[in-house]
């Protein structure tokens, strides 16, 4: 649903009902309230970060692409999709250490205890 100042999304949820994401579309500025638990915490979930990385699998009503669309379009004008490349960098930076810190345990161990 769009009602002029923000954009109404559902979003798949592993109990099946959908979720309700809103994007407040400001000029240079955008924010975003799920109605799951954790954004009912004002904690980002991966709803609204899966959204605003054009994923569009997250989307329980795939008649909802053109909104999901006007809300990438909008965050163009903002700071955001510089700070989500940061995340996404980081993220993957993470994963390799992590990665990288088994097989060192994993040398260690056959060491330490011959296997």
């Amino acid at each position: 649903m769009d009602t002029g100042n923000y954009v109404e999304i559902f979003a798949k949820s592993s109990s099946g009902d959908p979720y309700t994401v809103r994007f407040y579309l400001d000029e240079n500025k955008i924010s975003a309230f799920c109605s799951c638990p954790a954004g009912v915490y004002r904690i980002l979930c991966k709803h609204v970060i899966r959204i605003i990385s054009g994923d569009d699998s997250i989307l329980y009503d795939m008649n909802q692409k053109k909104l999901m669309e006007q809300i990438g379009s909008h965050l163009q004008k903002t700071i955001i999709p510089s700070l989500l490349s940061e995340l996404n960098e980081s993220e993957l930076l993470m994963k390799k250490v992590r990665q990288k810190a088994k097989k060192a345990k994993k040398n260690l161990e056959k060491a330490i205890l011959q296997k």
